[in-house]
């Protein structure tokens, strides 16, 4: 008997999830194939990462419960045809068509989808590292920040300024809260700076001091406190830092042609295809990849194009150009960021949305009613 169509997915989270089940529930079962899914990924649970600054600061508000789901359950129904490989990709090898992971399983693909995301120089917001390395580094955070005095969160974008809501709403006024922004303002992507100010603004009025134009250059542990080295030549000592910035592609496995200049994988922004040639067979989707600007929307959105792509080069039908379900970035500025769970800043379409829709949105918990749903293959 020939051997099964094997299609491996790297990565469990926002995009390789819901393209492991779209594909064994829509594409697989009327592809008129024998085929087989492996999913490879360093841990068995899914971490919703959107709700870490809150989950990793406020845990009687959202609990780590709540916020890393084991997604094994949810496989079950599609038997045999799904296999669950728990390790890290150590290479793939287009050539041979083959994924090899550091368990010493090497697997042979007719199809592999990428979307391994990006990592931390810390474990508060990935499993990159598995989720035991995670689960230590909340549960000592969880335990110190009550008895800390100080606090210093180093990064000025969407996550360096929840986190310090979320700091500020507890702990404003009763210790010394520092968020540190290398640029000239915070959120300092988006052209608008409204949120920039405003966001500044709140965090003030919660006993935040904000510091701008200073980025951490490395950070020591000295017994029960770090040593925080800037880039100014100043020296902060600590009871806790929070390192909010600085993500990195997951990428060490992928061939070096397939990396563009940032290290994120060359792919094609409408159909999602990996965009090398030799890399027939090959799709990546989310933070890795080279059309997303790094955004979960850009993971949301695009995956189903990947899907899509999956699917005709599975048929046989990618004869000519595609116009049905490819993805079209929105070019406009989005941002929706908690500061806090009353408040918040952020834009639509480039438009300032009022504080009161962020609160309604994100802030009171963080969507945290969706982390099932995305797990089910329903989100």
């Amino acid at each position: 008997m020939s051997a099964p169509h094997t299609i491996v997915v790297i990565g469990a989270s926002y995009g390789g999830l819901p393209v492991a089940h779209a594909l064994l529930k829509d594409v697989l079962p009327t592809s008129g194939k024998d085929y087989k899914l492996v999913l490879v990924n360093p841990s068995e649970e899914f971490y919703w990462k959107v709700g870490a600054p809150r989950a990793i600061i406020r845990p009687e508000m959202l609990s780590m419960d709540k916020a890393l789901l084991n997604f094994l359950p949810t496989f079950e129904k599609y038997g045999d045809k799904f296999q669950f490989i728990k390790g890290k990709v150590t290479a793939i090898e287009p050539t041979s068509k083959t994924v090899e992971v550091n368990t010493g399983d090497k697997i042979h693909y007719d199809q592999v989808v990428i979307a391994s995301g990006t990592y931390f120089d810390n474990d508060l917001w990935s499993t990159s590292r598995g989720t035991d390395a995670l689960k230590q580094e909340v549960s000592d955070l969880h335990k110190r920040l009550p008895s800390a005095e100080s606090i210093m969160v180093g990064g000025g974008g969407p996550c360096g300024v929840e986190t310090a809501g979320e700091l500020g709403e507890a702990y404003g006024g009763k210790k010394e809260i520092i968020l540190l922004s290398g640029a000239d303002r915070l959120l300092h992507k988006p052209r608008n700076q409204a949120p920039s100010k405003l966001s500044q603004q709140m965090l003030e009025k919660m006993g935040v001091t904000v510091t701008h134009k200073v980025r951490v250059q490395s950070v020591a542990k000295e017994g029960e406190k770090t040593i925080v080295t800037l880039d100014n030549g100043e020296t902060k000592t600590v009871d806790i830092y929070i390192g909010a910035v600085g993500d990195k592609p997951n990428n060490s496995f992928v061939p070096k042609d397939w990396l563009d200049e940032k290290g994120r994988v060359k792919t094609d922004a409408n159909t999602l295809r990996v965009d090398v040639p030799g890399a027939a067979g090959a799709y990546c989707v989310g933070s890795i990849a080279s059309y997303s600007d790094g955004s979960i929307l850009d993971t949301k959105l695009a995956y189903t194009a990947a899907v899509e792509s999956v699917k005709l080069d599975l048929s046989g039908e990618n004869a000519g150009p595609r116009t049905k379900k490819i993805y079209k970035k929105i070019q406009s500025e989005m941002l929706f960021v908690p500061v806090g769970s009353q408040q918040g800043v952020g834009l639509a379409f480039g438009w300032k949305l009022p504080s009161f829709a962020i609160k309604m949105a994100k802030a009171k918990d963080y969507m945290i009613g969706n982390a099932p749903k995305l797990i089910e293959g329903q989100a």
